[in-house]
């Protein structure tokens, strides 16, 4: 099993001038293309802020996407006790009318959109990621704090031809605040939260599936993020007992028939069923940009093995992931 090095502080090495890439435990660099010139950043530059945030009784997610010379973003609530999507909430805009900043640590915003009918902010303040998302059907203000969350784990990897990704992983995070869903009000003090950072000069064609849990096991916060495909085994990780664990890459098997139908996350120290709930789900096809996404949230169960402590997991709520884009 590999070991990860403390983060860098800089995305390349100032004397050699070459890409520090590899798995690391910390924060992420602030991204860096400025080699790369002003033509190839807009055509390749892709940048996103996904988060989550889980209680007792919701899955939240929001999303922030920047394509370079589009953008979009989404909110969905999922009802884990009732198993049912609540709200779905999906919008694409100008790429103007998004940002994502290209340092996740840097005080003030860090990812913004203003779309027609959505409205998502969020902001870095110290150890705390602040977020506010506005709906006809969801209003989210929320604080994901990770002052006693374990370290982040940290992936640069270099994918050929000059492009190059960057990526941070962190869970599980304290959250306060409330979110109104509907005519719903739910407090999410004591919720768990997390999130995914990425930024890179990506191929034209990029797919890679993810999992991504969060909730309690054994009665302690417990997270994990584990990928197939892209950037691969260096974003592996669990996050639990205050540390970040690496793990190996995934083998994940997308429901059949039907995404709805149980998925399968299999890995050296893992075996999980993922059962869907609800789908979020974006198709596009505009010729020179089409994609496939689909995002499942439900439950994991099954074993997996951090450190030298196998865990049993038990209905952990979370999400699955398979993409396929050419932009």
């Amino acid at each position: 099993m590999r070991t990860l090095s403390p983060a860098p502080t800089s995305l390349f090495d100032p004397a050699a001038g070459t890409l520090r890439h590899g798995s690391f435990e910390g924060p992420l660099p602030a991204f860096d293309a400025r080699a790369a010139g002003r033509l190839r950043r807009v055509a390749t530059r892709k940048a996103w802020l996904y988060g989550a945030v889980t209680t007792d009784e919701l899955w939240i997610s929001f999303c922030v996407v920047h394509l370079g010379y589009a953008s979009n973003a989404f909110v969905f609530v999922y009802d884990v006790a009732r198993g049912a999507m609540l709200v779905d909430r999906t919008a694409i805009a100008a790429p103007w009318q998004a940002r994502v900043g290209d340092d996740p640590h840097r005080p003030g915003p860090l990812a913004t959109f203003r779309g027609r009918g959505l409205s998502l902010s969020t902001s870095c303040d110290g150890a705390s990621l602040v977020v506010s998302a506005r709906s006809t059907d969801v209003d989210l203000d929320a604080r994901l704090s990770a002052a006693a969350a374990p370290p982040a784990i940290s992936a640069i990897a270099s994918l050929g031809g000059g492009r190059y990704n960057t990526t941070e992983k962190r869970a599980p995070l304290t959250v306060t605040g409330r979110a109104r869903v509907g005519a719903r009000d739910v407090p999410l003090d004591g919720a768990l939260g997390g999130y995914d950072y990425t930024c890179g000069l990506l191929e034209r064609r990029t797919r890679w599936r993810w999992a991504f849990g969060l909730g309690a096991v054994d009665g302690e916060p417990f997270a994990f993020n584990l990928v197939q495909g892209f950037v691969g085994e260096a974003e592996c990780a669990a996050f639990a007992d205050g540390r970040v664990t690496p793990l190996a890459e995934a083998a994940i098997e997308v429901g059949s028939p039907s995404p709805e139908d149980p998925w399968r996350v299999r890995g050296d120290g893992y075996d999980l069923t993922f059962l869907p709930g609800g789908v979020h789900a974006q198709h596009t096809n505009l010729g020179v940009v089409r994609s496939k996404f689909i995002q499942p949230v439900g439950t994991f169960s099954g074993t997996m093995r951090v450190g030298d402590r196998e865990r049993t997991l038990e209905a952990l709520p979370g999400v699955v992931e398979d993409q396929d884009v050419v932009w």
